[in-house]
């Protein structure tokens, strides 16, 4: 009966460009992978494109990798850095929007109220105003949440029309970025919606 090769051994092999042994790393770790992309994503085919083009980068990288350190580890880390990327690419590529709103439209409308919490949109959004400085925070609220423009709160709060204008640019990357950062695609998909 032939030895199973180690992890180790598939990496070297992998590392020179062996193709049947990286299909034994896809094949390890795929399932275990894609439960762990679905869990921020929550989308089963994206979850599966994601797990894919983590594999190909593994593939183009694959010099790069240290067989002596923790292989999981660093997949796992490429993963995550890559689904976030996807998250912002959301804000700004439309047409990736409209191919997540299509495979959404393709589930059931219970699985896409799951999906789409606005509960946790809240508690991420009030998080973030939390975390907020307090000048941003200040500004935010009299121009987003009371309605006030850019001078009547550039006079309540005692400084320039572009200071105000300045805080309210970076109080919306504050949120963006932090609800990219602790939501998932989906949340992120509804921010971009919400506000915009």
């Amino acid at each position: 009966m032939e030895r199973m090769p180690s992890e180790e051994e598939l990496l070297l092999r992998m590392i020179a460009g062996d193709e049947t042994a990286f299909s034994g790393i896809y094949r390890h770790y795929h399932s275990s992978l894609y439960t762990y992309l679905l869990r921020f994503c929550k989308v089963p085919s994206l979850a599966e494109d994601l797990v894919h083009d983590v594999f190909l980068k593994i593939w183009e990288i694959r010099e790069r990798i240290n067989p002596k350190l923790s292989f999981s580890g660093y997949l796992y880390r490429i993963a995550r850095n890559h689904v976030f990327k996807t998250i912002a690419r959301l804000a700004t590529d439309e047409h990736m929007r409209e191919q997540l709103l299509l495979q959404l439209q393709a589930t059931s409308a219970a699985h896409t109220e799951q999906v789409i919490s606005t509960k946790e949109y809240d508690r991420l959004f009030a998080e973030a105003l939390s975390r907020m400085p307090a000048q941003q925070l200040k500004v935010f609220r009299l121009c987003r949440q009371e309605g006030k423009s850019y001078e009547e709160a550039a006079a309540i709060l005692g400084i320039s029309h572009h200071t105000v204008k300045k805080h309210m640019v970076s109080s919306m990357r504050f949120i963006r970025d932090y609800i990219y950062r602790h939501g998932d695609i989906m949340v992120a998909l509804y921010l971009v919606t919400a506000i915009g």
